[in-house]
């Protein structure tokens, strides 16, 4: 697996922290926290489906990518790359279709 869209994602270094003071946003979460959490919990009543990773596997993953691979993003950024890393590792997802959909959140959000 190439991972080509999730090391774009990370160079941008567009981390929560540093997009809340660079905008005036005194909220500590994120506002797309609560739509991770939303797909963890869809992916957790999913694991039946071809490739899903199972809660444990997908909270496995995510120990591990987060220790090492993404150990210099913060929370909850490096939850949100592991999850992609784990979904693209597993086919659920692929590299080209993820780049797509960054690439039209993007769009969205710069046309504001």
């Amino acid at each position: 697996m190439n991972e080509s869209a999730l090391r774009d994602m990370i160079n941008r270094d567009q981390v929560w922290p540093r997009m809340a003071a660079k905008y005036g946003v005194e909220n500590p979460v994120p506002p797309w926290k609560t739509s991770l959490d939303g797909l963890c919990d869809a992916l957790d009543r999913a694991d039946c489906e071809a490739g899903v990773p199972t809660v444990k596997e997908r909270r496995d993953d995510e120990d591990v990518l987060v220790a090492t691979t993404y150990a210099d993003l913060p929370y909850p950024e490096n939850q949100l790359v592991a999850l992609a890393h784990s979904l693209l590792e597993r086919g659920v997802i692929s590299e080209a279709d993820l780049a797509q959909r960054m690439a039209a959140v993007r769009a969205r959000l710069e046309a504001t």
